[in-house]
C-alpha cells in the first residue's frame, strides 16, 4: 500500500537555510510533502487559514511574526498541526518557552539530519494513529447514519413496551437519534392494520417488505405539523407514534389527527382499492405523560379480580438479571441452559396475569436487541427479523408464551452462533481501540464486560483468543509504552507520568515500570539520553 503523505510547511527568513530544506532533505521517506515555504510568521498563519497543514517546521527569529507566534497561534485556535522550532543556541531558553503552545519538538541549527528524521518519523506515526482514529469515527459515524431510521423506530418502541420511563433520558435520546418532536406538545398512538383479501393487488401487499413499504409511505414523516412515527411490534402488528409541533392544543391536535386519519383512509381506498382499519389508542398532553403511562402498565399491575399487583423494584432487578443471563447464554451457545433458564423466567412470572406476563417478555426481547446493537449493527438486523412478538400476543396459554419465546430465543443463538467470529472479533476490536483512546482512565475487566453485556469470564476468554494477550497485560503495554514517551519529553515529573497513564499510586507505577522495563523511570531517562 502507498505510504500517506503529510503536508509540511517551512518557514525561514534566510532564502539559503529554507530552499536547502526544501529541496535537499527526503521529506518523502519521511512520509512528508512540502506544501509551501515562507520567509515570515505572518504569511504563514495567513497560508494556514486557508489550507489545510498537518505540520510545520519554523524558525524561531524573524522579521514580523516569529515562530513562537505561529506556535501561539495554532494552540489558541486548536489546530490539529505538529509544530517543530528551528532556534540557536543564543534562542534555544528562548525556545522552551513553546512548551506552552504544545510544540512539538525543538531543532539546533545546524541541522543533524538523524536528529530532525527521528523527530519527523515520530510525528508521522502521530498523525497516522490520528487518522487511523478519525476513520474509525467516520466509519462509525456512517454505520450510525445507515441505521438512524431503526434506531428511531427502536425507540419508540422502548417506550411503547415500558422500557424509557425518565424524562431526561428522553431528552437526551431525541437530540441523539435527531428526532423532530417537542416533549411539552400533545401525542397519541394509533393502531392501523391493512385489511387484505385474495385479490392479485392485495396479494402484493401480503408480501412482508411490500407491506412495509406502503405503511411507511401513507404513516411516516410529516403531515400539517403533525409527525408520523411508525412502530412494528412485530410483523402483522403496527402502532403510529403521532407527535405535535411546539404549541398545539391539545384539543386541536386531536381534531387534526382524525381529519388526517380519514383522508388517509380514502387515499388508501381510492389509489390501491384496499380497506385500512386504523384507531386512536389513546391521547396524551405530551411524550412525558405517554411514558408513564406505558411504564405504569408494566409496573402496576391490574390482576383479573380487579386487585392491584405492584412488581418492586427488587422483583424487577432479578428479572433483569435473568435477562442478562439470557444475553450470556446465548453468546455460550448453550440450547439446555437456555430452556432452564426460560422456565426460571416463567416461573418468576408466574402470580402475573396474562397480559402483563407477555408484556414483560417482550419488554425483555426490547431490551436484549439494544444489547445486541452495542455488539454489531448487522447482528442486530438480524436479530431483529427473527424477533417476531405477534406469537407472544397471540397465545392463549403461559405454556404457548413460554414455547414462543424459547423459538425466538433459540433462533437468536442460531443467528449468534453463525456470525459469532465476526462479532467476536468486532468485540474485541472494540476493546483494543477503547484501551488505547482511554488508557488514562480507571479500566477493569468488569466494568469492559458491562460495557460491552457480556460475562467477564467469557469476554476475558474471548480477548485472549484474539490478542494473544489477557486484557490486564495488553492494557500494562499500552500504559507502559506511553508513560516512555512522556517521560522522554521532559515535561513531567514521574506522579504526573503516572496519573496521566492511569495510575492513582505512583509507587504502584514505579513498580509496574520498573517490571515492564527493568529499570525505574530515572534511570530509563538517563539510559535513553546517553544513547542520543
Amino acid at each position: 500500500m502507498e505510504k500517506r503523505e503529510y503536508s509540511l510547511v517551512i518557514v525561514d527568513d534566510e532564502s539559503v537555510i529554507r530552499r536547502g530544506m526544501c529541496n535537499y532533505i527526503d521529506w518523502n521517506h519521511m512520509g512528508f510533502r512540502v506544501a509551501a515555504d515562507f520567509e515570515d510568521g505572518k504569511e504563514t498563519i495567513e497560508y494556514i487559514k486557508g489550507h489545510k497543514v498537518d505540520a510545520v517546521l519554523t524558525d524561531i527569529e524573524m522579521a514580523e511574526v516569529s515562530g513562537l507566534e505561529v506556535a501561539k497561534y495554532i494552540f489558541e485556535n486548536q489546530l490539529p498541526i505538529k509544530v517543530v522550532i528551528l532556534s540557536g543556541y543564543k534562542e534555544f531558553e528562548y525556545a522552551k518557552q513553546a512548551i506552552k503552545y504544545n510544540v512539538e519538538d525543538y531543532i539546533l541549527k545546524p541541522i543533524h539530519m538523524d536528529e530532525l528524521e527521528k523527530i519527523f518519523m515520530r510525528i508521522y506515526e502521530q498523525l497516522e494513529e490520528q487518522e487511523k482514529k478519525q476513520q474509525s469515527a467516520r466509519s462509525r459515524e456512517q454505520d450510525f447514519e445507515e441505521i438512524l431510521p431503526e434506531l428511531q423506530e427502536q425507540f419508540w418502541l422502548s417506550i411503547l413496551l415500558g422500557g424509557i420511563r425518565e424524562k431526561d433520558n428522553i431528552i437526551q435520546k431525541r437530540k441523539l437519534l435527531s428526532l423532530d418532536f417537542s416533549t411539552s406538545a400533545p401525542c397519541a398512538v394509533v393502531d392501523a392494520r391493512l385489511e387484505l383479501d385474495p385479490d392479485m393487488t392485495q396479494k402484493y401487499f401480503q408480501q412482508k417488505n411490500n407491506r412495509y413499504n406502503l405503511l411507511n409511505n401513507i404513516f411516516a414523516g410529516e403531515n400539517q405539523k403533525l409527525n408520523y412515527h411508525p412502530v412494528y411490534l412485530s410483523a402483522d402488528q403496527l402502532k403510529i407514534v403521532v407527535t405535535a409541533a411546539r404549541g398545539t392544543e391539545r384539543e386541536a391536535f386531536e381534531a387534526c389527527l382524525k381529519n388526517q386519519l380519514s383522508e388517509k383512509l380514502r387515499e388508501v381506498k381510492l389509489l390501491l382499492n384496499l380497506d385500512m382499519q386504523v384507531e386512536i389508542e389513546r391521547c396524551f398532553l405530551d411524550v412525558t405523560e405517554m411514558t408513564d403511562y406505558y411504564s405504569s402498565r408494566q409496573i402496576h399491575i391490574q390482576k383479573d379480580d380487579g386487585e392491584k399487583y405492584v412488581l418492586n423494584k427488587e422483583d424487577y432487578e432479578r428479572l433483569l438479571q435473568k435477562y442478562q443471563l439470557l444475553m450470556d447464554t446465548i453468546n455460550d451457545g448453550d440450547f439446555e441452559s437456555l430452556d432452564r433458564l426460560m422456565n426460571n423466567i416463567m416461573f418468576e412470572l408466574h402470580g402475573l396475569p396474562l397480559g402483563e406476563v407477555k408484556n414483560l417478555l417482550i419488554d425483555m426481547f426490547s431490551m436484549m436487541l439494544q444489547k445486541f446493537m452495542r455488539m454489531s449493527p448487522k447482528l442486530w438486523k438480524e436479530v431483529k427479523e427473527a424477533s417476531d412478538y405477534s406469537g407472544i400476543l397471540r397465545a392463549e396459554k403461559r405454556e404457548d408464551v413460554k414455547n414462543v419465546c424459547s423459538g425466538i430465543l433459540r433462533k437468536m443463538m442460531e443467528i449468534v452462533r453463525q456470525s459469532q467470529s465476526e462479532v467476536s472479533k468486532n468485540i474485541v476490536d472494540k476493546m483494543v481501540e477503547y484501551l488505547k483512546q482511554n488508557y488514562g482512565e480507571d479500566i477493569s475487566l468488569d466494568m469492559l464486560a458491562e460495557r460491552y453485556y457480556m460475562n467477564s469470564s467469557y469476554l476475558s476468554r474471548l480477548f485472549k483468543q484474539y490478542t494473544g494477550r489477557n486484557m490486564t497485560d495488553y492494557l500494562i503495554e499500552i500504559r507502559m509504552e506511553k508513560a516512555k514517551e512522556l517521560l522522554l519529553t521532559g515535561k513531567y515529573k514521574v506522579y504526573e507520568v503516572s496519573q496521566k497513564v492511569g495510575y492513582r499510586s505512583d509507587k504502584y507505577f514505579f513498580r509496574v515500570f520498573k517490571q515492564y522495563t527493568g529499570q525505574s523511570p530515572a534511570e530509563y531517562c538517563r539510559n535513553r539520553v546517553g544513547e542520543v
